[in-house]
């Protein structure tokens, strides 16, 4: 029987896709199972003003597409479990001290964060103001930064066993450490066969579908990504999704030849992904730990291209060892490996067949039954140090 919950918040912050993806997954099976509760959706980057959300989202997809081996030194550096980082404490709690104040007036009894951000946030008011809230903190990597070791959840819920072995090497107490999988939507744990993905999107059912995803901020050489895999058109259907981004959307379609609009396709935003990746036989784009996770549980191999140095090199290096992805590192031979890998049926399927097998598509479900759980126990983690930094919410002005 499923506790008695007047507010669930599913928290995460608006840089990249994916830790709004898996908290709108978790958000689903949340509101599936409560439905006399209210589970709230929130990126805490919209409650701040326009100055720190250019700071926290544009700066870092600025350096991200112009200067990524700085975000992977940055990324390195801070790699640092509990490192006191007072001043970029400081400045989040002012940026986001509407927000935190409004939470203390009426707190939910669970908070699920899926960015280390609000996560943090929770665990300093809970800290120093007295926040009821049960903190329920999602990585959505494959690997555990530092960052997410910035303040004491209750529960953590990680994507597989290495995961869990460093946070408890970092002292994180083992039973707080759940194994569940990165949650993506639930229609990944239902997909429909090949054939009748295909037949669903009005795709041919014969040629081979090489299905290139942009990313949702559409970092990297987007365009001559698109021009290499426009090679393939004589043996593939290509199909780019772009999702938001109208700009590489429109610029993509200028670019398919004329002639070959039955070979290739560009989509905008859409809410088929699922049938997609069932329908594909590989996946082109970058190893970021939702599209990673979706591509597993469809079964779909991956050629990883432009991974941000941090987080997607770290992803990257689990999907080579488990035989799911290649690494396609130069972007001239980008269509020449992706011939050869559509040749060779055998090697494409032993892929297929790592991918499943590393796949957690009930990962939505698994973290709803530890939320849950969560909610109904009357045990709070005991972590053996407590030096997290201190510090009051900055008057509001």
């Amino acid at each position: 029987m499923e506790p008695h919950l007047r507010r669930v918040s599913v928290l995460s912050a608006g840089v990249g896709a994916g830790h709004i993806r898996a908290g709108l997954a978790v958000q689903a099976e949340l509101q599936r199972r409560l439905p006399g509760g209210t589970v709230v959706k929130q990126d805490v980057l919209e409650h701040a003003g326009p100055g720190f959300r250019a700071m926290y989202r544009d700066a870092y997809v600025a350096l991200a597409s112009r200067t990524p081996r700085l975000i992977g030194w940055l990324y390195d550096r801070a790699d640092e479990p509990w490192q006191n980082r007072w001043y970029a404490g400081l400045i989040e709690r002012l940026a986001l001290r509407g927000w935190m104040r409004e939470l203390l007036r009426d707190p939910p009894e669970v908070a699920v964060c899926t960015h280390f951000l609000p996560a943090a946030m929770l665990c300093h008011l809970r800290r120093h103001h007295g926040l009821p809230t049960r903190i329920a903190t999602v990585v959505t990597d494959l690997d555990v930064h530092g960052l997410w070791l910035g303040g004491r959840a209750d529960v953590w819920c990680v994507a597989g066993e290495e995961a869990r072995e460093i946070m408890v090497a970092a002292g994180v107490p083992a039973d707080t450490v759940r194994v569940t999988g990165i949650p993506i939507h639930a229609e990944f744990a239902n997909l429909p066969g090949r054939d009748d993905a295909r037949a669903q999107l009005g795709i041919d059912g014969i040629r081979p579908l090489v299905l290139f995803s942009t990313g949702g901020c559409c970092l990297g050489p987007v365009e001559r990504t698109f021009g290499q895999l426009l090679a393939l058109r004589d043996m593939a259907t290509v199909v780019a999704i772009c999702g938001h981004n109208e700009r590489a959307r429109a610029n993509l379609t200028a670019m398919i030849p004329l002639g070959s609009e039955d070979r290739v396709k560009v989509v905008g935003f859409t809410n088929e992904m699922h049938r997609w990746m069932a329908a594909a036989d590989l996946l082109v784009g970058k190893p970021g730990g939702i599209t990673s996770s979706e591509a597993r549980a469809a079964g779909l191999p991956m050629a990883a291209i432009h991974p941000i140095p941090g987080q997607e090199e770290r992803n990257l290096a689990h999907l080579l060892e488990w035989g799911a992805a290649i690494a396609c590192h130069t972007p001239a031979t980008l269509a020449w490996r992706v011939r050869g890998l559509l040749q060779s049926p055998a090697r494409l399927a032993a892929m297929r067949h790592a991918a499943r097998a590393s796949a957690r598509p009930h990962a939505n479900n698994e973290v709803a039954d530890t939320v849950l759980e969560l909610a109904s126990s009357s045990v709070r983690a005991v972590y053996p140090t407590a030096s997290v930094p201190s510090g009051a919410i900055p008057a509001t002005s």
